[in-house]
């Protein structure tokens, strides 16, 4: 039973971290506003926005030309990964 409720939560996690690999894809490209990328930031942009506030408040201010926070969340999102069983 908990083998299935952990292959859940890893694919859920794998998932979202897909879904923020291409947030960060996208804001490097600048792709114009459209439907797609407003659902995209309305599903990552909850957990990004506190996580954005305090990686650009330890990042050097010349790495701040793009936004850094998706690739540290997945990074935390791999780490949780790598924890559970």
């Amino acid at each position: 039973m908990f083998g299935f409720i952990f292959g859940l939560v890893h694919l859920v996690l794998n998932i979202y971290k897909l879904l923020l690999l291409v947030h960060f894809v996208i804001t490097l490209v600048k792709v114009p506003e459209n439907k797609w990328t407003s659902l995209l930031s309305s599903i990552t942009e909850p957990v990004l926005g506190p996580v954005r506030k305090l990686v650009n408040q330890y990042l050097p201010k010349n790495w701040q030309i793009c936004d850094w926070s998706p690739i540290a969340l997945i990074i935390v999102i791999t780490l949780i990964q790598w924890l559970l069983p």
